[in-house]
């Protein structure tokens, strides 16, 4: 029950995907946009299928990248503000349990 808070109230939510998942997007990272808080990730490709990296998302390439953005962003707010607020939208609009759902049904009908 905290953790939405959590994600929504940190300034910067990290997502380190192990070196051995090269497919998909991770449910913390879906839940942490869902929350409305900034995400920082290592690159997945998959993301780029539905969404936008430095709108609703941003991602790292390396350890010297992620520092680099880290601090890039803890010293502008309102850029990284209204990139969390992009990547809430993006879900609301487009991966929501409703939506979602409905393309569920859709298919197995």
């Amino acid at each position: 029950t905290e953790t939405p808070y959590i994600f929504h109230n940190s300034k910067i939510n990290l997502n380190i995907t192990l070196r051995s998942i090269k497919s998909g997007i991770p449910l913390r990272c879906m839940e942490i946009m869902a929350c409305g808080g900034f995400l920082l990730t290592n690159f997945q490709s998959d993301f780029l299928k539905h969404f936008t990296p430095d709108v609703d998302f941003v991602y790292f390439e390396d350890k010297n990248d992620m520092l680099h953005k880290i601090d890039y962003y803890l010293t502008h707010e309102k850029e990284r503000n209204a990139i969390a607020a992009s990547g809430y939208q993006k879900i609301l609009t487009h991966h929501s349990y409703d939506v979602i759902f409905e393309q569920i049904f859709t298919i197995i009908r």
